[in-house]
Parts: structure tokens; sequence; C-alpha cells
């Protein structure tokens, strides 16, 4: 069977990486030498490139075109000190933000989510659930809960952005602060899956509160980040120990 045209240049680009004809951190050919090395159009040379990204060998770097993998490969900071966000921490890395919603409904009845939410298990409540991307790479899975009478519709809108945003710009609501509890886990067999990770890595997985100026909570949720891809950070004040005598 003949091979498709962008496999062929899958192969090509795989060999001068492994060849070392291509070095980490070199940046590979545009779009546009190898359409015209291949005579084929600039879309499937995309295809092989996105197939590359897609199998962790080439990373999209923010403005600067596509490049190797480093030797080290990236790792993302989550800081503490502010109201995080996905989008933040992958452009400081110099990557590309990327989401995908898995699911999004109304629910109600259960009695813990609507407790973190201060409401009563009869209040709906939308679930979005959420695959974050830093250049095509999987790095977390997000499990938000939002009191649907505060954001009504949210569940029927694009949400392959940032949430915050849509608060602030859509509903005219501020996230203002956050309280989080961050443990490490293994993932299920499901979120390996999602995630693209071998049954070996742990992850960290981050409980959250989130609340508007107003002191009202306006999102419950899980974050599970991949552990070879994140490290958190955080800024703290003064010791708050006894005073120790001389």
């Amino acid at each position: 069977m003949k091979k498709s045209k962008y496999m062929v240049i899958y192969e090509w680009l795989s060999d001068q990486i492994r060849e070392k004809k291509l070095q980490p951190g070199d940046r590979i050919p545009n779009e546009i030498e190898i359409a015209s090395m291949f005579n084929v159009h600039r879309m499937t040379v995309r295809q092989a490139i996105n197939k590359l990204v897609g199998d962790h060998i080439i990373v999209r770097k923010r403005n600067k075109g596509t490049f190797l993998l480093s030797e080290r490969s990236p790792v993302l900071t989550r800081t503490l000190d502010n109201v995080p966000t996905y989008h933040d921490d992958i452009v400081r890395a110099g990557l590309e933000p990327g989401y995908k919603t898995l699911e999004t409904r109304i629910m109600n009845g259960d009695a813990f989510v609507a407790s973190q939410l201060g409401l009563i298990d009869t209040d709906a409540i939308i679930y979005v659930q959420r695959l974050i991307y830093a250049s095509g790479v999987p790095i977390a899975i997000e499990k938000a809960y939002i009191p649907e009478r505060m954001f009504p519709g949210m569940h029927t809108m694009d949400l392959n952005s940032v949430l915050y945003d849509i608060m602030l710009n859509k509903y005219n609501i501020v996230p203002n602060y956050s309280r989080h509890e961050i443990s490490v886990v293994m993932p299920n067999d499901a979120e390996r899956k999602l995630l693209k990770i071998k049954d070996n890595i742990p992850c960290m997985l981050v409980k959250s509160v989130l609340f508007d100026t107003n002191g009202s909570t306006i999102e419950f949720s899980y974050s599970l980040h991949r552990g070879d891809k994140y490290r958190f950070r955080c800024s703290r004040g003064q010791y708050a120990g006894s005073s120790v005598s001389s």
C-alpha cells in the first residue's frame, strides 16, 4: 500500500531527528520549505507536523515557530500567589495554550459540591470537564462546578478558552481570590489515556474554590496536573511559629 504524503514527511522528519541532523532546540524547516521539497500542499506538511507534536517529538513555541523538544522537557510553573490560569502558565513557558471541552451539563443533587459552592442540593450547577494542552501536549484535566444562577447559559457557550475571562467579560463577575488543597495521586486508566502518560507517572490533584469580589463562591474545581509537566510555587510571609528566646 502506498504511504500517504503526510506520513512520508513525518518519517523524513523523524529520521532527521533520530540521525541527529536536527538537534534538540533547533527550529525545523517551515511549512513552505517542506512543501516545496516534497511538492505538496502546506496542509499536508501541517498534518505531518501535528502528528510529530502529538507524539511529543517536537513542540510549538508561541510566536517563535516549531522547535524540537529540548533534552529537558518544558516544565510549567503554577504560582499560587494570585488567581492562576492555565493560559498564563503555558504562555509563560513559551508554549501555545489549547483547550478541549469533554463534557458540559446541568446537574444537581450532589450535596458535597453544593456545600462547596454555598448552595442547596436542588440548586442547578454547571459541570464542565476540559482537557488542557500546552503546544498540543495534554497537561491537565479540569473538572469545574459553577453556580448556574450566577452564570445562566454558560454551559451552551464555547468554553475552549479561559473560563475566568468568560466570567468577567460575559457576566461582569470578577474572580478575586482562591483557596487550594494539593495532593499527589496516581491517575486511573481513563485519566492516563487522556493525558497520554505511562502508569508510573504520578499527578498532582488540586482542589480549588474561587470567590468573587463580594466573597461569593463562583467555582469549585478538581484539576489533575501531570507530575512530569507541572510544578507549583508560592510565596509566604513571616515565620508563624513561636518566637525563639536567646
